[in-house]
């Protein structure tokens, strides 16, 4: 069950667990197919947001300055598409805490695994 309503209003709202929970797998499958291929081939086919936030996982300042961001900028940005407009507002105002710490913990799990998301069978 999703917390957020449809259409428009619906980003106006904060993530619910189980969407962050498949918005966190998700930059954990691209961050893999980056570790594996690089950058390259994604580069054209993904969002401006999903290179962003899989940069963020994989540490990589180089890719965020090809985009004119810094991980600060970046993580102001996915505060707003994780919180909603209140709850990314309010995460901005702070220095973006609550976003830092979901990227580090994501971060964290990349870390632990000893396949990627890309080469283990689910």
């Amino acid at each position: 069950m999703t917390n957020r309503k449809p259409g428009f209003a619906g980003v106006l709202q904060p993530l619910d667990e189980a969407q962050l929970r498949r918005r966190k797998q998700d930059l954990l499958r691209r961050a893999a197919l980056v570790a594996e291929s690089g950058w390259d081939q994604f580069r054209y086919q993904w969002s401006t947001g999903e290179i962003l936030g899989t940069a963020l996982v994989l540490n990589d300042c180089d890719e965020l300055l090809r985009f004119d961001e810094t991980p600060n900028s970046a993580l102001a940005r996915w505060a707003f598409d994780l919180w909603g407009i209140g709850g990314g507002q309010a995460d901005v105002d702070a220095g973006c805490p609550r976003a830092r710490a979901w990227f580090d913990f994501i971060r964290g799990e990349l870390a632990g695994k000893p396949s990627t998301p890309a080469t283990r069978e689910e």
